[in-house]
């Protein structure tokens, strides 16, 4: 085949994708991006949308206006399907979406070993994509202050909550009730702690008496010893 004859042809296929697969158009566009950032997900945060099928071809709706809706139980967050329905013209798109959303959330400012107690020298804020983070990625400071935390993290790595446990609700020294109880019977006693503890640890308790029990903490002050 001639060469000016094989680019004719070239230029004809070019033609017909590009008319067949012309891009959103740009009032669509613009009505998607209101409805994403008007989701209870997204929350206000700043939102960018990159379209994952850049020229997908949208029927006319003629008679009708176009609806923008999502899948029952869709979550507006990383890569998500937006549908478009026209009522009028009996047609369902579905338009494949990756919605980024910026904000803040909390990293370790330095490597910080398991067991460490949180302090505000400890982690800094910073900005960036909450969408390829972990959902329960901390998005306010406080939250991580004077908790322990369950693994060891690395510099710029962000702190999420399963990440935290509670420091010791009750600490070597502190007064507290005593709880006793055994087959039949339920007792109640003051004590000072040995050891300390966090909800749900074991923990020493020493009585007036020089008797030293061991029981669970149920919450703070309180001791749970079981006799049977």
């Amino acid at each position: 085949m001639p060469l000016f004859n094989r680019f004719l042809i070239g230029l004809v296929f070019c033609t017909l994708s590009q008319s067949l697969h012309a891009a959103l158009p740009p009032d669509i566009e613009q009505a998607i991006k209101r409805f994403i950032q008007k989701s209870p997900t997204v929350n206000g945060l700043r939102v960018e949308t990159e379209w994952l099928e850049p020229n997908l071809t949208i029927p006319a709706c003629l008679g009708g206006s176009v609806e923008i809706l999502t899948p029952p139980g869709a979550r507006l967050w990383g890569r998500s399907t937006i549908q478009l329905r026209c009522t009028k013209a009996a047609w369902l798109i579905n338009v494949q979406v990756n919605i980024h959303a910026y904000g803040d959330y909390v990293v370790a400012s330095r490597y910080l070993p398991f067991g460490q107690k949180l302090e505000i020298g400890d982690i800094r804020v910073i900005e960036g994509d909450l969408t390829v983070l972990p959902d329960d990625v901390l998005r306010n400071p406080r939250a991580a202050y004077e908790r322990i935390l369950g693994k060891s993290l690395q510099m710029g790595m962000p702190i999420g909550l399963n990440d935290l446990k509670e420091s010791a609700v009750i600490k070597v020294g502190d007064p507290v009730r005593i709880q006793l109880t055994g087959k039949d019977f339920q007792v109640s006693g003051e004590g000072i702690a040995q050891t300390p503890g966090m909800i749900g640890d074991m923990v020493r308790v020493r009585l007036s008496d020089g008797q030293v029990l061991q029981g669970k903490v149920l919450r703070p002050g309180i001791i749970s010893v079981s006799m049977e």
